[in-house]
């Protein structure tokens, strides 16, 4: 069963559930091996372009938009585990949906991460796997 993910829709997205970012989040943290019963807390927050331009400048010092942004707070055994920002608007522009963003959010949660290229990568491989897994995509 999944837990629970609060949805923060700063930019009233309102297309993204709690329910939906729970099984999303589950299914990434299941196939990363973590125990999911022990889990801290997880949120996702959908936020405005600007928003996460002004984070990723601040966090990572690109000054510019970007899709997701995930925050390790305690580490995933810990209250709270961490935070995945996603700027909806962002998939606007790009071949993406919000429901991958919430996995690949929720994978470098888990520890996973790519470089600077995506396309080919273990996390690329698994984020696909987990989303055919919750029926988010046929690719």
């Amino acid at each position: 069963m999944p837990f629970s993910v609060p949805v923060l829709d700063d930019v009233d997205y309102g297309k993204l559930s709690t329910e939906r970012a729970g099984v999303l989040c589950t299914a990434a943290f299941s196939a990363q091996g973590l125990d999911v019963e022990r889990m801290g807390e997880v949120s996702v927050v959908l936020v405005s372009l600007a928003t996460i331009q002004d984070l990723n400048l601040k966090y990572r010092e690109i000054d510019s938009p970007t899709d997701v942004l995930s925050f390790v707070m305690d580490g995933p055994y810990g209250e709270m585990a961490g935070e995945v920002l996603i700027a909806p608007e962002y998939v606007r522009f790009e071949e993406i949906l919000v429901e991958e963003l919430v996995v690949h959010g929720a994978l470098h949660l888990a520890g996973m991460d790519h470089g600077d290229e995506f396309e080919g990568t273990e996390m690329a491989r698994v984020q696909e796997a987990v989303l055919r897994d919750v029926g988010a995509w046929d690719g």
